[in-house]
């Protein structure tokens, strides 16, 4: 389904691109867009298929990858680690989930939530502190290429609490929705 014809005009505008120059990259004359965002005419299936195809391929193209908005710095937990040890690194580094990384393999996720939930349902907290972070330890987190759009991510995210990023198989960084809405906050302040 194609988006609606009224949004053509502030598309154009915010690729800054004149009717002349859309023109010329989609094959439909200037004066049939000029037409179509005065409102005056509506164009063939084809000739909006044209239009709305090339402002696709534009937003595909300048749609921010993962690693323009990843936090290069991970922090990561062993599965041995002791919970308190854990909550101590989180408090650090000022995070409220980890990846859980053995030998470098990406094997579970620890997050503030799992962890208060132990904490609840245990009878003698000082117990909790000890147990190791396998243990409470929930599936791990998504790994995407450094190349993954900032659209896929969003959608990751929807169901994770972050996504980690590899390059020839090594984690080079995370994003969590944080980071996310940092992306967006930038982003915005450019436009």
């Amino acid at each position: 389904m194609l988006p609606q014809l009224s949004e053509l005009h502030a598309r154009r505008r915010r690729f800054g691109l004149t009717q002349s120059a859309l023109a010329l990259k989609t094959g439909v004359s200037q004066s049939m867009i000029a037409k179509i965002e005065a409102g005056s005419i509506v164009p063939s299936y084809e000739n909006a298929k044209k239009l709305f195809d090339f402002f696709d391929s534009l937003s595909e193209q300048t749609d921010a990858k993962a690693s323009d908005f990843m936090s290069k710095k991970v922090i990561g937990v062993g599965p041995d680690m002791p919970l308190k040890d854990c909550v101590r690194m989180m408090k650090a580094g000022a995070v409220s989930q980890l990846p859980v990384l053995d030998d470098g393999r990406n094997v579970g996720t620890v997050s503030e939530r799992v962890i208060l939930e132990r904490m609840n349902s245990a009878q003698d907290l000082n117990k909790v502190s000890v147990i190791p972070v396998r243990d409470v330890m929930m599936d791990a987190m998504p790994i995407v290429k450094e190349e993954t759009s900032f659209r896929a991510i969003s959608a990751l995210l929807e169901h994770n609490p972050g996504v980690l990023v590899a390059k020839k198989g090594k984690i080079v960084g995370i994003i969590t929705k944080s980071d996310l809405l940092n992306a967006v906050i930038e982003g915005a302040a450019k436009n």
